[in-house]
């Protein structure tokens, strides 16, 4: 779709049509480094001119002089020596008998092959294309090599018969000589951000990882270890509930610049592996099957209808998640139990059918046999299990039997977990702030920097001190409720609601609602109890300041869902005679797919909004449970938990200021489903309650699209511009944005952009003439915290930051303003700080102001008695993300699209619009779609 120039009028607000603007496919790039944080070049958003030129990072104002200075410890290590020689870049090529090889696999083979390693002794490997060496090889020879048994075998495995050697040359073409001493002139502010300086990080980033890359097994940045003793392996990896994964411990480390000069992050990393098992074991995994006898039943054929046979779909599930698996043999007289065989796919034939011929060398005589007749002939191995499908290897003529497979190595279990994996998993990696320090120390001794023979040629140098730095302890904000209530919270970072107000109550009286409740299930609510619980809920909504006037409509369910919502609506309607303001829905279980139907039905299909209570809660019917809904309930109906008055005068929300959050959600690998484009817009003066919407942005687009932006916020912007702004245009927008790496801040700006041209259409100017700061918070990062343990007033009771701890010093970007931020207490395990980067300040903030208000809108979450990690806006942008996934307009007879009962050998649907949208927010009368019916 083409972009409409500077200033000129927008048109109607149409919807992203995907199809127009697919991304290009991505590209292999060996050369750039993206994990730094570097200066970017970003587009000027406001131009005399009307032009939309380029302009430098924003420089960092100054620092926070607020509140409490603090020591505290940061995992990252001073790199106290660089290489600052001239390091010379080449690019590989391998020629595999006359064709230019372009498989990762022959590249890795050959460079680690011992001719390479004595004619290249100084040079270190990308991994595919790229190599580095402090030596000028102007006439480079070509090495010939000859490896046996072709790329799939070790180099070391002596030849066998069957398998003939091939010959390899390896050639190097040197690119360009990187000059590393651009690293310090670019850290003292003497040299931009240019190729040069990508290039050098990009070097050192690959110079770190080279030695740790030849020991453990490497994921970008992080490094696990394929090799554990019986006590390690209880110390770095988990079963996750006997289904075929595991989650292992991990090292990760990266450099980082920072105004002292690079640092070295150093940090614990997880990551999700295929157990090392039978490959049995993991087919029985995939259905939570104990009985290898089940496991057959599910993968025998099954009638196709015309008199054949076809693949079960289970055979069909499993086969796909096999597929691409390394494996190796094991069974009593393996000549081959050390090689590793990728499969193929899963035969639809077993062992005592399918049929070999094999021939007699002496004789010359073909012998017809089984499979299962040729390993008890020539190896006298009894099969255990004759019936399970063969399996085929991706080298030519070469199957096996399953129960003789294992899993070889390490291998990335890229599928989603379950529920109880998931719990599991977040109980192994979640550890308290006293044993993920013991852990990153652990980590940095077992890198072993002062060893590592690859940093000690090229001249790198790392300390051994985890670095100390100066941090703040922000002042925390009042809150104020109802009926003049005031309350501080003190560093705790979180509150109750006993004997308090809310600050603004429903906006109309309750009078036309509806409580429906689900039976003939276990753990379902009956009729007397629902009666108990809504009387509670009554009479603790009118504590809070809640204006209910009249009882609900009661309604027992048993229906299909979307009947039983129609029911209740109807009822609802016709026992009140108006449009139901309310639908209280109790349901047995977590069943999420109803949840998700219910959700539909309520906010695409009648437009009220709804709370779905779980009968458990509601049986218990505790005071504190129903204050924690109605916080939910007050907030649908136009009402506001809290207020946060900061308690510093210059750090408040200034006057006609508008926020809107914004986030990009993508489905799950393997989940058919569009990412999804949140936005979310201030309703009311001081930032508390928010509006928001949701539209589908292409397959796995991060930036949203002018399109989504102008159909998103011009009815948003429209209402603020009505009630907040009494008709006038805001004077400052704060835009808040989450989850963008560094390479795309300057894309952004140009999100910015696009909603100064909404705002400039709906006031009905040519430019948009207020101010905009726009800052990007970003929670993916290895970025710890660690406070003083004699120093009481820095730390919480489990040895995390306190909220309101501020970073910004020796750890921070040397050139931009970016900053770290606790705004919360961590429920479980190592609290993290979200990094937050100031991209734009239109409004020339001084640093107090901006980044204290930040922390005091984090008290205004309207659904929470504690502060949160992230601003609401980004917060409520995730919140509608997920609501919205239940609006696609797929049948409910298709099943759910998402969530947890989604498998991930779920086929992608023949039906699959190509342009998917979302279905609208229905209701004109109650303006559902203006108040906050994601909560």
């Amino acid at each position: 779709m083409s972009r409409p120039p500077p200033g000129a009028r927008v048109s109607s607000p149409v919807r992203y049509d995907p199809a127009l603007d697919r991304p290009p496919k991505p590209t292999l790039k060996t050369d750039l480094v993206i994990n730094v944080d570097l200066p970017y070049t970003a587009y000027k958003i406001n131009s005399p001119t009307g032009e939309f030129g380029l302009l430098p990072a924003l420089r960092r104002p100054g620092y926070n002089t607020t509140g409490k200075e603090v020591d505290i410890l940061v995992n990252a290590y001073p790199i106290l020596k660089w290489p600052t020689k001239p390091v010379y870049q080449y690019e590989i090529n391998v020629v595999q008998g006359r064709i230019l090889a372009d498989d990762r696999r022959v590249h890795r083979k050959v460079w680690h092959s011992s001719e390479r390693k004595a004619k290249l002794p100084d040079a270190i490997f990308d991994g595919f294309k790229i190599a580095w060496s402090l030596t000028d090889y102007k006439d480079f020879n070509e090495v010939i090599l000859d490896i046996k048994g072709g790329v799939t075998r070790p180099l070391e495995t002596q030849h066998d018969e069957g398998f003939a050697p091939e010959s390899f040359r390896l050639s190097l073409r040197r690119n360009r000589k990187i000059d590393l001493s651009v690293i310090n002139a670019w850290l003292e502010g003497k040299h931009d951000t240019d190729e040069h300086v990508l290039e050098a990080f990009n070097f050192l980033d690959h110079l770190l990882r080279s030695w740790p890359n030849d020991k453990y097994v490497g994921i970008k940045r992080s490094y696990f270890f394929d090799k554990l003793s019986e006590e390690d392996e209880n110390r770095f990896t988990m079963d996750l509930c006997n289904m075929g994964c595991s989650v292992m411990r991990g090292i990760y480390q990266a450099i980082r610049p920072s105004p002292k000069g690079l640092m070295l992050n150093v940090d614990v990393s997880h990551a999700v592996f295929f157990s090392r098992i039978s490959l049995m074991g993991i087919m029985r995994g995939l259905y939570e099957l104990r009985d290898p006898q089940q496991l057959m039943a599910l993968l025998k054929p099954v009638a196709d209808g015309y008199g054949g046979f076809k693949e079960s779909p289970s055979f069909i599930a499993i086969n796909k998640r096999i597929k691409g698996l390394r494996v190796m043999p094991n069974y009593d007289g393996c000549p081959f139990k050390e090689k590793g065989f990728m499969i193929d796919n899963m035969l639809n034939a077993n062992p005592r059918e399918y049929l070999l011929d094999i021939q007699d060398r002496a004789t010359g005589e073909v012998e017809r046999i089984s499979v299962e007749k040729y390993f008890l002939k020539k190896y006298n191995v009894y099969l255990r299990y004759p019936m399970m499908p063969l399996i085929k290897m991706t080298k030519k003529n070469c199957i096996y039997p399953a129960e003789f497979l294992v899993i070889k190595g390490l291998q990335r279990y890229r599928y989603k977990l379950n529920e109880d994996q998931t719990a599991q998993m977040i109980k192994f990696c979640a550890t308290k702030p006293s044993k993920r320090l013991a852990d990153i120390r652990e980590c940095k001794s077992l890198l072993q920097h002062d060893n590592d023979p690859v940093l000690r040629m090229y001249g790198m140098q790392i300390g051994t001190s985890m670095l100390k730095v100066k941090a703040r302890i922000l002042p925390n904000p009042e809150l104020r409720f109802g009926a003049n209530g005031k309350h501080n919270p003190g560093t705790s970072g979180r509150w109750d609601l006993r004997g308090k107000k809310f600050y603004t109550p429903n906006s109309q009286p309750l009078k036309s609602w509806g409580v429906g409740f689900f039976t003939g299930k276990r753990n379902a609510i009956n009729h007397d109890q629902t009666l108990r619980f809504i009387d509670n809920l009554m009479k603790i909504y009118a504590g809070h300041g809640g204006q209910v006037v009249t009882r609900p409509q009661v309604a027992e369910l048993n229906e299909d869902i979307g009947h039983a919502m129609k029911k209740l609506y109807d009822q609802t309607q016709m026992k009140f005679k108006q449009l139901p303001q309310l639908l209280v829905i109790i349901v047995p279980n977590k069943d999420s797919f109803v949840y998700l139907r219910i959700k539909k039905s309520c906010d695409c299909r009648f437009g009220v909004p709804s709370q779905v209570l779980q009968a458990g809660h509601c049986i218990n019917n505790r005071p504190q449970y129903i204050s924690n809904v109605l916080m939910k309930v007050n907030a649908k109906l136009g009402g506001t938990t809290a207020r946060a008055q900061s308690r510093l005068q210059d750090t408040t929300l200034r006057p006609q200021s508008m926020i809107v959050g914004a986030d990009v959600t993508h489905p799950m690998i393997g989940v058919w489903t569009p990412s999804l484009a949140a936005m979310t817009v201030s309703a009311d003066q001081f930032g508390s309650r928010y509006m928001g919407a949701c539209e589908c942005n292409g397959d796995r687009v991060e930036i949203i699209h002018e399109g989504n932006v102008s159909f998103l916020l011009e009815p948003l912007i429209r209402e603020w511009v009505t009630t907040i702004g009494q008709g006038r245009p805001p004077k400052n927008i704060y835009y808040f944005r989450d989850g963008v790496s560094h390479s795309e801040f300057s894309k952004v700006l140009e999100e910015a952009k696009h909603i100064k041209l909404v705002v400039a259409k709906v006031c009905n100017t040519t430019l948009f003439e207020g101010k905009m700061t726009v800052v990007i918070a970003n929670k993916r990062h290895h970025l710890r915290a660690f406070p003083n343990p004699s120093d009481q007033g820095s730390a919480d009771r489990n040895g995390n930051p306190l909220p309101g701890t501020l970073i910004e010093r020796d750890v921070t970007s040397p050139h931009d303003w970016d900053f770290l931020l606790y705004a919360h207490i961590a429920l479980q395990g190592t609290s993290r700080p979200v990094h937050y980067h100031v991209i734009l300040d239109e409004m020339k903030h001084k640093p107090h102001e901006l980044e204290n208000m930040i922390y005091d809108h984090s008290y205004q979450y309207i659904r929470s008695t504690t502060s949160v990690s992230i601003h609401p806006a980004i917060y409520y942008a995730h919140l509608i993300a997920a609501r919205a996934r239940h609006h696609e307009d797929v049948a409910a007879s298709s099943g759910p699209q998402s969530g947890p009962t989604v498998k991930m050998t779920n086929p992608k649907p023949k039906d699959r619009p190509a342009t998917p949208k979302l279905l609208p927010i229905q209701g004109s009368d109650n303006r559902l779609a203006l108040r906050m019916w994601y909560i």
